[in-house]
């Protein structure tokens, strides 16, 4: 009985030690001013997950004597949340546990700091975790060197994001004999960003419908990951056209591809993404929104709105 009483005991300690997942990548911490003793300077954390887990708190380790009233500034990457200094350590508490996959870039900005008293160069040890709190991922950064006599340089490129959409409205009149029952517009899509890992471009539409009589003309497809190579007899769509530079991994969503022809989904679908800034050249996508109808559409008129959403990822 006394054996099996101490091996159920190295069990339950064994399971209630921290589990170590993985380490962070790129991982930077940077001070908007690095004097000894400055105040309302801004530290900025940036790491890319490495598992996959439901991030409840980011941790990040700061010199001994690190002070001030801090506050939340720029979050990507994560949902809204609170900050905390204590210990050493700044916590960042996330009002909702979010879901973050390997691989997710993420950017955290604090302000209102002030700087150790301490002449001397630090890392700071950033750790993800979970609500309980166990550890997901962590690593160290690169140093900041805190000093009276150095010279400070500080070039902040501003995060940039340009959008445009030709069409406001568009309106067709269809009937289901002859070349009328088909009729398409064109609607031109920019986007130019220096967001560093790119971008998503995500639409979506409330259904071409009727409340009186109440009908919908049918969605092609479900989404753009599904396309079609003929427009069918009754329903709506588009199909895309993509100019963009190179480099930075511009590319439709597959239904698109070979000039198919796809479905607004319900909720935001991704249209268009990419993998880098695109530089000084805007990408362009065409989408040509068709409807088409035959005798089984009710005589009525239909309204829809598509909406277009741009995520950029810094």
């Amino acid at each position: 009985m006394l054996v099996a009483v101490l091996v159920l005991i190295a069990l339950l300690a064994f399971a209630a030690s921290p589990a170590f997942a993985g380490t962070l990548t790129s991982v930077s911490w940077t001070a908007s001013n690095s004097q000894t003793g400055k105040t309302a300077v801004t530290y900025a954390y940036s790491f890319k997950t490495a598992t996959a887990g439901t991030i409840k708190y980011v941790t990040m380790t700061v010199p001994s004597g690190t002070a001030g009233t801090i506050a939340v500034g720029t979050v990507y990457g994560l949902g809204a949340g609170t900050v905390a200094l204590a210990s050493n350590t700044i916590t960042y508490t996330v009002t909702t546990a979010v879901s973050v996959a390997a691989g997710v870039p993420i950017y955290l900005s604090f302000t209102g700091l002030t700087n150790t008293s301490t002449a001397g160069s630090y890392t700071s040890t950033v750790t993800t975790q979970t609500s309980t709190p166990a550890t997901i991922d962590t690593a160290a950064s690169g140093a900041v060197t805190f000093g009276p006599s150095s010279t400070i340089a500080t070039v902040t490129v501003a995060q940039t994001l340009t959008f445009s959409n030709d069409t406001a409205a568009l309106s067709f009149f269809v009937s289901p004999t002859g070349p009328a029952a088909s009729m398409s517009k064109a609607v031109t899509l920019t986007i130019q960003t220096n967001a560093s890992t790119g971008y998503t471009l995500a639409a979506s539409d409330t259904g071409l419908s009727c409340a009186s009589p109440a009908y919908t003309i049918p969605d092609v497809t479900s989404g753009p990951g599904t396309g079609l190579g003929t427009f069918p007899a009754n329903g709506f769509g588009c199909s895309g056209t993509l100019t963009a530079g190179s480099g930075h991994g511009a590319a439709m969503a597959a239904g698109l591809s070979g000039g198919q022809f796809v479905g607004y989904p319900g909720s935001p679908a991704t249209f268009l993404s990419a993998t880098g800034p695109t530089g000084g050249s805007a990408d362009t996508l065409v989408l040509t929104d068709q409807v088409q109808v035959d005798y089984t559409v009710p005589a009525a008129t239909y309204t829809d709105t598509i909406t277009y959403v741009v995520t950029p990822t810094y």
